[in-house]
């Protein structure tokens, strides 16, 4: 009977969630994509978060790591919001300091990671680093901690995210409870490049399609500084993405476009879609009413990448991707 019972024990701690009964031994992988806020604190003000993910220097920040950064102060006027001016942290300056993890064999591989902001109540929102770094667009994205010259309303935590030029402030993140850098996946193969004459758009949409240059031209054309195209957006818009129906579900992807060399860079929802960043990013076919000859029939040409370094030539594939749930 003892025996029986001593059994049974046995089999009921080692099926009991994270209670590991085969030894100590644990493994350990990379992270490559973003997790969403653990569920107990949803919903409740923030008071600290975690910085996590693709970082050589994971860790908690609170307020007082906040204000040890040098305070930025932005001006926005967002249609939902009004005018305000925040105060905080520059959200790059925050990740320099805790070294995103890239390929050094890869050229601009930074261009490729993600930011997943997350609250408290589960609401998410993704920055493409290549939003922030200063030399492309340099963006003053910032993690906020004064609204108006005062600490942030008791709603809004702690910290919130603060992305100048979002017009609806849908990636405005109140209550920040995590940090996480991202990789869209799996990388393409570095190969010599030729000139490409179509594309595929695939990934996480409802339509996949292939494009070539009749296809673009069938399509309204854009003109955004020299070039003339299609807009990444409306491409998105056609085929449909499997996070439409969420709320704000555009801010949680990204698009990452790839050359035949394998040079690949990422695009996120939130940057290009017109109630909120509208970026007028183009798949462009055309420079100054010439084709593009050795940049392939088609490039992605991104206005106000100052390094052009997510112009990506002979496009190839324009991967849509979940960067959150």
């Amino acid at each position: 009977m003892r025996k029986s019972l001593a059994i049974l024990l046995l089999l009921v701690i080692c099926s009991a969630p994270f209670v590991a009964c085969s030894g100590s031994q644990s493994t350990t992988t990379t992270p490559t994509a973003a997790t969403t806020a653990t569920s107990s604190t949803f919903g409740h003000p923030s008071t600290s978060f975690q910085l996590t993910g693709l970082v050589s220097h994971a860790g908690t920040f609170t307020l007082a790591d906040l204000e040890a950064f040098p305070k930025v102060t932005v001006t926005i006027n967002a249609q939902s919001l009004g005018a305000h001016s925040f105060g905080g942290a520059l959200l790059y300056s925050l990740l320099q300091q805790a070294g995103i993890m890239t390929v050094s064999t890869r050229k601009n591989d930074i261009l490729r990671k993600a930011v997943l902001i997350t609250g408290t109540d589960g609401y998410g929102a993704a920055i493409a680093l290549g939003e922030i770094i200063p030399r492309f667009a340099n963006k003053q994205v910032i993690l906020a901690y004064e609204e108006d010259g005062k600490p942030l309303p008791q709603a809004d935590g702690f910290a919130r995210l603060v992305v100048p030029g979002d017009a609806f402030a849908g990636r405005y993140v109140s209550n920040v409870a995590q940090v996480a850098v991202a990789s869209p996946g799996p990388v393409p193969t570095l190969g010599a490049g030729t000139p490409s004459n179509a594309f595929y758009l695939d990934g996480q949409v409802m339509h996949p399609a292939k494009y070539d240059l009749a296809a673009l031209k069938s399509l309204p054309t854009v003109q955004a500084i020299s070039y003339s195209g299609v807009l990444l957006n409306d491409l998105l818009t056609q085929a449909g993405t499997v996070l439409d129906k969420k709320k704000n579900g555009i801010l949680r992807l990204g698009v990452v476009a790839i050359g035949s060399d394998g040079y690949s860079v990422l695009i996120v929802g939130g940057e290009i879609a017109p109630k909120f960043g509208n970026v007028r990013v183009l798949v462009a076919y055309s420079t100054n009413g010439q084709s593009l000859s050795s940049d392939g029939f088609a490039r992605i040409v991104v206005p106000g990448d100052q390094a052009m370094g997510r112009f990506v030539s002979n496009l190839t594939e324009l991967q849509v991707v979940a960067l959150g749930s």
